[in-house]
């Protein structure tokens, strides 16, 4: 029988505190994983340009796959050199053949997030794949089956009785519930459509069914030997799986193009008046029905009220005469200006923000990664107002969100002649989305907030009003269906 060292492996003491080899492996995997889907999230997105050359999404697929790969490796490492991780001191094989092993799987993170992002069905196979691939190499490289059952002679050096092995209790194998757990969390996911939480479940079972169906590594005569034989098999298996990575992460890019260049025509042609097409209207996902839409593929989105028909209105009062001293009737601003969509650390939307006509009550707008989505309103007034002759700020909205979660909305008052001096005047909740009162709505539920302005203030005047919209945590990426009608100024 071969000993541990043939394999590389030092004969440890089996101390029932420390983890086992298997474990080890699993916590650096799991953390180069980790590492590569967040760089993925922060830095992996598609190009600026609605019509890119081949050749440009080309090199930039390469390059995807290759910071999918280098973040992965450098996860492992930093946990690698951890103290506190066992098998650290005396490492049972060398981290360069681990990082090869592990690269056939990473590559692929890229690729399934860039799917994912879209919806696309085929973010599951791909995940799954992904997982197999990573499992099949990990099992070639690592001799688990002596790490994790060294002999009976290094364990109990002393003399067993006969027939003592037939008296003991079989090993429990956990992997039949956690596939179970897995498949049911998976059908979950689909069922609400979260298709990469979806895909994760999948691709961890596939991971444990190749796992378990893979051959362990023959014994080799030296430890030299053996992990020189698994590096240069661990390269060429890298090599050959980098490829098809590549060529997927291309077609991602593509379809991840195609998809958001379908989605702004279909809203431009809304806006315009034109009604979309087939190809306009399709959507790969969950789309709503009657007058909404769902924008997607943006870091950031500027969304403008559509113009109003042709209407009879009364003529607004001077610029000069906004709340002039003796006014007694309250000044009513109709909501025309913007609402902004964007995610942290940006302030506001990108230069090359999608701007479109709307409301917020007929788009479903979403992040589709797992930063915050801020949402705020606009509204310039053209000139100032003395806060003197203000008292208090009167918010007419309309909600029509029906999912849980309560929604607090905050008003911020400005003067652009000096933008570092803002007045902060409180937040007010929703009525309708507090618990108690929430109910499914067919139509939306008007609200009319109140905002009391108290005296004296850091600033004299403002000539901005910005609404900040504050959904509650569970709903921290996804856009309120909370729309603006009008702001009420009551004079003092």
């Amino acid at each position: 029988m071969a000993s541990p060292t043939q394999f590389g492996l030092s004969a440890r003491s089996a101390d029932p505190r420390q983890p086992g080899m298997m474990r080890f492996f699993g916590f650096l995997t799991s953390a180069g994983l980790l590492n590569s889907l967040i760089a993925a999230f922060l830095f992996l997105h598609l190009p600026a340009s609605h019509a890119p050359t081949l050749t440009s999404l080309m090199v930039r697929a390469c390059v995807f796959v290759l910071i999918g790969a280098l973040a992965g490796a450098a996860g492992s490492w930093l946990y690698w050199r951890s103290s506190a991780l066992p098998f650290s001191a005396d490492p049972p094989i060398p981290f360069r053949l681990f990082a090869l092993t592990c690269g056939a799987g990473w590559v692929w993170v890229p690729a399934i997030v860039l799917l994912s992002r879209e919806d696309s069905p085929i973010t599951g196979p791909i995940a799954v794949a992904a997982a197999a691939l990573l499992a099949v190499a990990l099992r070639k490289a690592i001799p688990s089956a002596v790490a994790l059952h060294p002999p009976v002679s290094v364990l109990q050096p002393k003399d067993r009785e006969l027939f003592a092995a037939t008296l003991s209790h079989p090993r429990r194998d956990p992997y039949g519930p956690i596939l179970a757990l897995c498949i049911y969390m998976a059908a979950y996911d689909l069922y609400n459509g979260w298709i990469l939480d979806a895909s994760a479940m999948f691709a961890l079972c596939a991971f444990i069914f190749a796992w378990k169906l893979t051959l362990e590594p023959e014994p080799a005569s030296s430890a030299a030997h053996h992990n020189s034989r698994q590096t240069g098999r661990a390269a060429r298996r890298l090599a050959w799986t980098a490829l098809p990575a590549i060529l997927v992460t291309l077609f991602a890019l593509l379809y991840g193009i195609e998809h958001r260049n379908r989605v702004e025509s279909g809203v431009l042609a809304n806006a315009n008046g034109v009604p979309p097409g087939d190809d306009a209207g399709r959507k790969s996902g969950p789309v709503e029905t009657g007058s909404a839409s769902t924008l997607s593929g943006y870091q950031s989105i500027i969304l403008w009220p559509v113009a109003e028909e042709k209407q009879i209105v009364p003529p607004l009062p001077r610029q000069s005469a906004l709340l002039a001293p003796g006014t007694t009737q309250p000044l009513i601003i109709r909501f025309d200006g913007p609402y902004w969509y964007f995610q942290p650390p940006r302030k506001a939307p990108s230069p090359d923000a999608l701007q479109a006509h709307g409301t917020p009550l007929a788009h479903d707008i979403q992040s589709n990664n797992y930063l915050p989505l801020v949402m705020e309103a606009h509204q310039s007034l053209g000139s100032s107002i003395p806060l003197a002759r203000c008292r208090e700020i009167e918010l007419s909205v309309l909600n029509s969100d029906n999912r849980p979660g309560s929604i607090n909305i905050a008003v911020l008052l400005a003067d652009s002649s000096s933008p570092s001096n803002q007045l902060y005047l409180g937040q007010r909740p929703v009525l309708s989305s507090l618990p108690e009162h929430l109910a499914p709505k067919s139509s939306p539920a008007g609200e009319t907030l109140r905002f009391p302005i108290s005296l004296p203030a850091k600033i004299r005047q403002f000539d901005s009003i910005t609404v900040m919209f504050l959904p509650n945590d569970a709903n921290y990426d996804q856009g309120p269906k909370v729309a603006i009608q009008q702001f009420q100024l009551m004079p003092r």
